[in-house]
């Protein structure tokens, strides 16, 4: 299994597998703390060869530095079909978040999991602005 693509964006979709992004980053700035961000989403684009057809079960968690959840895990299983082309098969996960709150600036991460086995972190900086 390849990852494509993982980012945190202000919106995305999967529409009958084309990938949308918009607006990907990385930080937050705001005035106070606690701080309520009203939405974004993880858009994740996995890549899988022939070998790796079936079911795979996948979580997305979101920790704050000290590795604590903020939210309940994302979790799920995804059926890999055998690859059209013979090679590879596509996969798009999309999680949306509504009014995520943050308690504290800091690190905070999207951590990617698939068979039980993690993949890829995906931070997020929360910034007091002056």
């Amino acid at each position: 299994m390849e990852i494509e693509i993982f980012t945190l964006a202000d919106f995305a979709q999967d529409n009958h597998s084309k990938l949308t992004i918009v607006g990907t980053f990385d930080s937050i700035n705001t005035k106070q703390f606690p701080c309520v961000h009203p939405s974004c989403s993880v858009a994740t684009r996995l890549r899988f060869s022939v070998k790796e057809t079936g079911n795979h079960d996948f979580r997305l968690r979101l920790i704050d530095a000290e590795g604590k959840e903020l939210i309940n895990p994302i979790e799920g299983t995804i059926n890999i079909p055998a690859p059209q082309n013979g090679q590879l098969t596509s996969i798009n996960v999309v999680a949306n978040f509504a009014q995520l709150k943050f308690d504290k600036p800091g690190r905070y991460s999207f951590e990617l999991y698939v068979d039980d086995e993690w993949k890829s972190g995906l931070p997020l900086f929360l910034h007091k602005m002056a």
